[in-house]
């Protein structure tokens, strides 16, 4: 049985750090070397020193480490952080636009109990990697801080739980804070004991599907069964984690596309009649394709090269059945599906095994479409995005997405507020 419980958080002092903006970072995983430095310039108390970045060679991890902890240690004694006093939770709006519209994500920063990924209530969408989980727990060992939280999907139709955020969410924040991207976070604080329980008591039977964080959350879990056979409040027993519910009008999933390269020999005339087993493939010019792809929706694709560009909707939506016969309809629905099974492997004769040496993943259709115009690559599969729904769905039926599937946007910032799991 899920369960939602407050805390007390730990944040920057409003009193010692007058420009938040110069201290928080994008999740770790986005940060790369040129970031990392960027944000060092702009503040000496940079998150970035906790975070640190993605996994990559070339890094002095364990001083790295080490450095993290004397940091976050020095930082707390001189109170550039402060600790709430009381367990709260932490309403949390990202305000954004897009494409010309403007968007706001709403959901709250709380802990939930940690279970295995997959045998409760708690479940994946995608599959993770050795080296950031390593990563991660070894900066967890030592800091015993958890810095990020893990971005995850409730289902709430009458938005019922926001409902009664909301209603603490009329006076000011107690963060407000715009970042490099243009996207204004906002952070409240709500510690009525009532409320909390009431909000924990109506999550207390729900599905929460991971959205962004997989890596952290089975870190954190990894980390807890070191801890061994400790008491059942213990800090460790619980992850930081935003929830936001699937029904979120700022809920916003983006495509990733599929750059191709390194195709020897590859005849584009010969590929496009191919494919016409399976899709209708109908020539569309290079400045409507992006139109086209989005008045079509389901089951549709753009093809874009130096020589032309398609749109390309699959014929019968049961081939996928014979193609994929082990998995559940809702996997076979997907488009990444479609994309990967009938048009990467199935046409292209590109086996999964060896995909990184001829897929490279862009956001964006104009800068994929601009990395093909280069002569970087052949050739981009251009897609539409998947539905959060889907998400849910399939990892309902504990199946794992396929890689590159989902795009959450905007990220999680971090450095708005973070929690202290060791024991008092």
């Amino acid at each position: 049985m899920p369960e939602v419980k407050p805390f007390k958080g730990i944040r920057y002092n409003p009193k010692k750090i007058k420009n938040l903006a110069d201290v928080i970072t994008q999740p770790y995983d986005q940060i790369t070397d040129e970031m990392e430095k960027e944000y060092k310039n702009r503040s000496p108390y940079s998150f970035v020193n906790l975070v640190l970045t993605h996994y990559a060679e070339g890094h002095n991890r364990e001083q790295e480490y080490q450095n993290a902890k004397k940091c976050v240690e020095k930082w707390l004694d001189e109170e550039i952080f402060i600790q709430d006093e009381e367990e709260s939770i932490y309403p949390y709006f990202q305000a954004f636009s897009l494409e010309g519209k403007n968007y706001s994500r709403k959901g709250f920063i709380c802990r939930l109990r940690l279970e295995e990924l997959g045998k409760g209530n708690i479940l994946p969408h995608e599959r993770t990697l050795s080296k950031p989980k390593e990563d991660r727990l070894n900066l967890t060992r030592i800091t015993q801080k958890d810095f990020e939280p893990v971005f995850l999907l409730y289902t709430d139709p009458e938005n019922s739980v926001m409902n009664l955020i909301e209603q603490y969410c009329l006076k000011p924040p107690i963060i407000n804070v715009e970042d490099d991207r243009n996207i204004t976070h906002k952070l409240w604080r709500i510690s009525e004991k009532g409320l909390i329980e009431n909000i924990a008591k109506r999550l207390s039977k729900e599905i929460f599907v991971i959205a962004d964080g997989h890596h952290r959350y089975e870190t954190f879990f990894n980390y807890r069964n070191e801890l061994g056979d400790i008491d059942k409040n213990h800090p460790a027993n619980f992850k930081m984690v935003t929830l936001v519910n699937i029904k979120d009008p700022g809920l916003v999933i983006l495509p990733t596309h599929r750059l191709v390269m390194n195709l020897k020999g590859f005849d584009e005339r010969a590929f496009l009649q191919k494919t016409k087993e399976f899709f209708e493939v109908r020539e569309v010019p290079a400045n409507r394709i992006k139109v086209e792809l989005e008045q079509e929706k389901l089951h549709t694709f753009g093809y874009y090269s130096s020589q032309g560009s398609y749109i390309l909707s699959l014929r019968d939506s049961k081939i996928m059945g014979k193609i994929l016969p082990d998995r559940s309809k809702e996997y076979q629905n997907l488009d990444v599906a479609i994309l990967h099974s009938l048009l990467i492997e199935k046409t292209l004769g590109i086996k999964p095994e060896r995909i990184e040496e001829h897929i490279r993943y862009q956001r964006g259709i104009e800068e994929t479409m601009r990395r093909v115009d280069s002569g970087e690559f052949q050739f981009a599969f251009l897609m539409n995005p998947t539905k959060p729904e889907q998400v849910c769905d399939v990892a309902a039926n504990k199946e794992r997405m396929p890689q590159k599937s989902t795009d959450f946007y905007p990220k999680l910032i971090s450095g708005l507020v973070f929690y202290d799991i060791k024991a008092s």
